[in-house]
Protein backbone atom coordinates (compact mmCIF):
# COMPACT_ATOMS: atom_id res chain seq x y z
CA UNK A 1 0.00 0.00 0.00
CA UNK A 2 1.22 3.70 -0.96
CA UNK A 3 0.74 6.06 2.20
CA UNK A 4 1.59 9.65 1.86
CA UNK A 5 2.21 12.02 4.67
CA UNK A 6 -0.53 14.45 5.89
CA UNK A 7 1.97 17.27 6.53
CA UNK A 8 4.54 17.38 3.68
CA UNK A 9 2.96 14.65 1.07
CA UNK A 10 6.04 12.48 0.94
CA UNK A 11 4.51 8.86 0.27
CA UNK A 12 5.96 5.61 1.05
CA UNK A 13 5.63 2.28 0.55
CA UNK A 14 3.96 -0.20 2.95
CA UNK A 15 2.96 -3.18 2.80
CA UNK A 16 -0.45 -4.12 4.56
CA UNK A 17 0.75 -6.83 7.12
CA UNK A 18 3.02 -4.15 8.38
CA UNK A 19 0.57 -2.09 9.67
CA UNK A 20 -1.54 -5.03 11.00
CA UNK A 21 -5.68 -4.79 11.47
CA UNK A 22 -5.80 -2.00 14.54
CA UNK A 23 -3.01 0.22 12.15
CA UNK A 24 -0.13 1.72 13.84
CA UNK A 25 1.93 4.73 14.76
CA UNK A 26 3.84 5.85 11.65
CA UNK A 27 6.76 8.75 11.46
CA UNK A 28 7.93 10.51 8.30
CA UNK A 29 11.38 10.46 7.70
CA UNK A 30 11.32 13.84 5.72
CA UNK A 31 9.77 16.02 8.29
CA UNK A 32 8.89 14.29 11.42
CA UNK A 33 4.76 14.31 11.22
CA UNK A 34 3.82 11.89 12.86
CA UNK A 35 0.36 9.93 12.17
CA UNK A 36 -1.81 7.07 12.97
CA UNK A 37 -1.61 4.64 9.96
CA UNK A 38 -4.55 1.61 9.36
CA UNK A 39 -4.60 -0.78 6.82
CA UNK A 40 -7.88 0.58 5.77
CA UNK A 41 -7.82 4.48 5.70
CA UNK A 42 -9.35 6.53 8.18
CA UNK A 43 -9.60 9.32 10.01
CA UNK A 44 -5.47 9.90 10.66
CA UNK A 45 -6.05 11.86 13.92
CA UNK A 46 -8.64 9.95 15.41
CA UNK A 47 -6.42 7.50 16.91
CA UNK A 48 -4.13 7.46 20.00
CA UNK A 49 -0.68 8.97 19.65
CA UNK A 50 0.96 7.91 23.03
CA UNK A 51 2.82 4.89 21.57
CA UNK A 52 6.22 5.50 20.27
CA UNK A 53 6.08 5.74 16.41
CA UNK A 54 7.52 3.79 14.00
CA UNK A 55 9.83 5.46 11.72
CA UNK A 56 8.92 5.13 7.51
CA UNK A 57 11.39 5.56 4.93
CA UNK A 58 10.76 6.61 1.46
CA UNK A 59 11.00 3.69 -0.79
CA UNK A 60 13.28 5.67 -3.88
CA UNK A 61 14.23 9.64 -3.33
CA UNK A 62 11.58 12.20 -3.89
CA UNK A 63 11.63 14.37 -7.07
CA UNK A 64 11.32 17.66 -7.05
CA UNK A 65 8.35 19.74 -5.88
CA UNK A 66 6.73 16.48 -4.47
CA UNK A 67 5.70 18.60 -1.27
CA UNK A 68 6.07 21.68 1.03
CA UNK A 69 9.96 20.40 1.97
CA UNK A 70 10.18 18.51 -1.02
CA UNK A 71 13.61 20.18 -2.72
CA UNK A 72 16.42 18.31 -4.35
CA UNK A 73 14.49 14.79 -3.40
CA UNK A 74 15.13 15.17 0.46
CA UNK A 75 18.78 14.19 2.21
CA UNK A 76 19.58 10.82 0.13
CA UNK A 77 19.26 12.87 -3.11
CA UNK A 78 21.16 15.73 -1.45
CA UNK A 79 23.87 13.33 -1.23
CA UNK A 80 23.54 11.63 -4.77
CA UNK A 81 23.75 15.12 -6.76
CA UNK A 82 26.91 16.71 -5.14
CA UNK A 83 29.38 17.46 -7.99
CA UNK A 84 32.24 15.11 -7.96
CA UNK A 85 35.70 16.84 -8.64
CA UNK A 86 37.62 15.04 -11.35
CA UNK A 87 40.86 13.23 -9.60
CA UNK A 88 44.62 15.05 -10.81
CA UNK A 89 44.80 12.33 -13.77
CA UNK A 90 41.38 13.81 -15.61
CA UNK A 91 42.66 17.10 -15.05
CA UNK A 92 46.18 16.64 -16.32
CA UNK A 93 44.28 14.82 -19.42
CA UNK A 94 42.06 17.17 -20.46
CA UNK A 95 45.38 19.51 -19.81
CA UNK A 96 47.03 18.11 -22.83
CA UNK A 97 44.17 17.55 -24.45
CA UNK A 98 43.50 21.52 -24.86
CA UNK A 99 47.87 21.85 -25.07
CA UNK A 100 47.02 19.57 -28.26
CA UNK A 101 43.85 21.44 -29.94
CA UNK A 102 45.59 24.61 -29.39
CA UNK A 103 48.96 23.39 -31.30
CA UNK A 104 47.10 22.19 -34.23
CA UNK A 105 44.73 25.20 -34.38
CA UNK A 106 48.58 27.58 -34.38
CA UNK A 107 50.36 25.44 -36.45
CA UNK A 108 47.15 25.29 -38.98
CA UNK A 109 47.20 28.89 -39.09
CA UNK A 110 50.94 29.73 -39.26
CA UNK A 111 51.26 27.57 -42.04
CA UNK A 112 48.22 27.64 -43.85
CA UNK A 113 50.12 28.82 -47.23
CA UNK A 114 52.16 25.29 -47.55
CA UNK A 115 48.78 23.77 -46.79
CA UNK A 116 47.28 25.68 -49.22
CA UNK A 117 50.26 24.71 -51.43
CA UNK A 118 49.59 20.99 -50.86
CA UNK A 119 45.99 20.91 -51.09
CA UNK A 120 44.20 24.39 -52.81
CA UNK A 121 40.58 23.85 -51.76
CA UNK A 122 41.84 24.72 -47.99
CA UNK A 123 42.09 28.36 -49.29
CA UNK A 124 38.25 28.39 -48.87
CA UNK A 125 38.45 27.11 -45.76
CA UNK A 126 40.82 29.88 -44.66
CA UNK A 127 38.88 32.67 -45.92
CA UNK A 128 35.73 31.02 -44.43
CA UNK A 129 37.24 31.61 -41.03
CA UNK A 130 38.55 35.55 -42.01
CA UNK A 131 41.83 34.21 -42.32
CA UNK A 132 43.68 36.13 -45.45
CA UNK A 133 45.82 33.34 -47.37
CA UNK A 134 47.75 33.61 -50.62
CA UNK A 135 46.92 32.07 -53.92
CA UNK A 136 49.14 29.21 -55.04
CA UNK A 137 52.00 31.32 -57.09
CA UNK A 138 51.69 34.20 -55.27
CA UNK A 139 54.79 36.14 -56.06
CA UNK A 140 56.36 34.40 -58.78
CA UNK A 141 56.22 35.06 -62.47
CA UNK A 142 56.82 32.93 -65.83
CA UNK A 143 59.11 34.04 -68.20
CA UNK A 144 60.98 32.27 -71.07
CA UNK A 145 57.96 30.31 -72.32
CA UNK A 146 57.98 28.36 -75.35
CA UNK A 147 56.23 25.88 -77.03
CA UNK A 148 56.71 24.23 -80.38
CA UNK A 149 55.49 21.21 -81.98
CA UNK A 150 58.09 18.59 -82.94
CA UNK A 151 58.21 15.54 -84.85
CA UNK A 152 60.00 12.13 -84.22
CA UNK A 153 60.22 8.53 -85.68
CA UNK A 154 56.95 9.69 -87.05
CA UNK A 155 55.01 10.80 -83.68
CA UNK A 156 54.39 14.52 -83.21
CA UNK A 157 54.66 15.74 -79.78
CA UNK A 158 54.50 18.88 -78.42
CA UNK A 159 57.35 20.33 -76.56
CA UNK A 160 56.34 23.87 -73.82
CA UNK A 161 59.02 24.79 -71.59
CA UNK A 162 60.37 27.89 -69.47
CA UNK A 163 60.83 29.65 -66.01
CA UNK A 164 59.48 30.11 -62.78
CA UNK A 165 61.06 33.50 -60.85
CA UNK A 166 60.42 34.59 -57.03
CA UNK A 167 59.85 38.56 -57.94
CA UNK A 168 59.11 38.63 -53.99
CA UNK A 169 61.39 39.50 -51.63
CA UNK A 170 60.80 36.29 -49.23
CA UNK A 171 60.79 32.69 -49.73
CA UNK A 172 57.86 31.02 -52.09
CA UNK A 173 56.83 27.77 -52.14
CA UNK A 174 56.48 26.63 -56.09
CA UNK A 175 53.20 25.26 -57.39
CA UNK A 176 52.26 22.60 -60.45
CA UNK A 177 51.56 24.57 -63.33
CA UNK A 178 48.94 23.80 -65.55
CA UNK A 179 48.72 23.98 -69.41
CA UNK A 180 46.20 24.12 -71.75
CA UNK A 181 46.42 23.26 -75.80
CA UNK A 182 43.74 26.06 -77.67
CA UNK A 183 42.82 25.11 -80.73
CA UNK A 184 42.22 27.59 -83.98
CA UNK A 185 38.46 28.52 -82.55
CA UNK A 186 40.45 28.96 -79.18
CA UNK A 187 38.53 25.67 -77.86
CA UNK A 188 40.78 23.35 -75.80
CA UNK A 189 41.95 20.67 -76.68
CA UNK A 190 44.08 19.20 -73.88
CA UNK A 191 44.94 19.60 -70.48
CA UNK A 192 48.02 18.44 -68.21
CA UNK A 193 50.27 18.97 -65.04
CA UNK A 194 53.67 20.17 -65.41
CA UNK A 195 56.25 19.91 -62.28
CA UNK A 196 58.66 22.64 -61.70
CA UNK A 197 62.76 21.81 -60.94
CA UNK A 198 61.98 22.80 -57.82
CA UNK A 199 59.36 23.15 -55.14
CA UNK A 200 61.02 26.25 -52.90
CA UNK A 201 62.53 29.59 -54.42
CA UNK A 202 64.24 32.48 -52.47
CA UNK A 203 64.00 35.63 -54.06
CA UNK A 204 65.38 36.48 -57.22
CA UNK A 205 65.64 32.42 -58.34
CA UNK A 206 64.46 30.68 -60.95
CA UNK A 207 62.93 27.03 -61.65
CA UNK A 208 62.24 25.66 -64.74
CA UNK A 209 59.94 23.24 -66.11
CA UNK A 210 60.00 21.34 -69.01
CA UNK A 211 57.11 18.89 -70.75
CA UNK A 212 56.54 17.09 -73.94
CA UNK A 213 53.17 16.20 -74.73
CA UNK A 214 52.27 13.33 -77.16
CA UNK A 215 49.75 13.72 -79.83
CA UNK A 216 48.72 17.35 -79.13
CA UNK A 217 46.38 17.71 -81.92
CA UNK A 218 46.26 21.01 -84.31
CA UNK A 219 47.21 23.15 -81.34
CA UNK A 220 47.26 26.73 -82.43
CA UNK A 221 47.92 28.60 -78.99
CA UNK A 222 49.08 27.16 -75.27
CA UNK A 223 48.48 28.84 -72.00
CA UNK A 224 50.11 28.36 -69.00
CA UNK A 225 49.14 29.08 -65.13
CA UNK A 226 50.50 28.49 -61.61
CA UNK A 227 47.93 26.48 -61.01
CA UNK A 228 48.80 24.38 -57.29
CA UNK A 229 46.44 21.53 -58.05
Amino acid sequence: MIVSCPNCSTRYTLSESSVGANGRKVKCAKCGHIWWQRAVETDFFSADLSDAPTEIRPSHPVGRGAGKGGKGGGKEAGKKSRFTRPDKRSLIGLAVLAVVVAAVGAGGYLARDYVVHQWPPAALLYETLGMAVEAPGAGLQLQNVRSEQKVEGGATSLLVQGQIVNVSDVERMVPRLRAVSLGADRKPLQSWLMDPSTERLQPGDFATFRHSQPDPGPVAEVTITLDGR
